[in-house]
């Protein structure tokens, strides 16, 4: 197992390396962008403002991420159910449940995925296309990073 920290300024940091599935993470991703709707985030709510279009990334039962496009993606195996695409290790129907000091409470994050200068659908589309398999977001304690990855390194 690698180790969870990394070094910065000299001090031990620690991380979480969270690996999405990137077929289906670009699945919901299309979606969202195709949809004439969104559902805002609570700061978009709050400030007024519309979102785009984008992945929502959520801590409650596991870790997933979801389209917010409107209406909404549903599961083919549960029609009651939006679609969603656990992180490798966080579906608590075939991981069991699990802690992280890093993602304490129940949270939703929005993931802008037409953001400029470099919107994230046109990184997931390239990054599909040369063979990449992994949305890979690190997560600090005040920061996330988004990348792609060809493979899982932190396991």
């Amino acid at each position: 197992m690698t180790d969870p920290h990394t070094q910065q300024n000299g001090h031990k940091r620690m991380s979480l390396h969270l690996y999405f599935d990137l077929t289906d993470t670009l699945r919901l991703a299309e979606h969202a962008v195709a949809a004439a709707e969104h559902a805002p985030s609570f700061t978009e709510t709050e400030e007024q403002t519309t979102c785009p279009g984008a992945l929502e990334w959520v801590h409650d039962q596991g870790i997933y991420l979801m389209s917010n496009g409107l209406p909404r993606l549903t599961d083919p195996k549960r029609p009651d159910r939006n679609l969603t695409v656990h992180a490798h290790g966080w579906n608590p129907d075939a991981d069991g449940y699990r802690r992280h000091p890093l993602v304490g409470d129940d949270f939703l994050e929005h993931l802008h995925l037409t953001d400029q200068p470099r919107p994230l659908i046109g990184i997931l589309r390239a990054a599909h296309t040369a063979g990449y398999r992994w949305l890979h977001l690190t997560v600090a304690a005040d920061t996330y990073v988004v990348r792609v990855a060809k493979t899982r390194r932190h396991d």
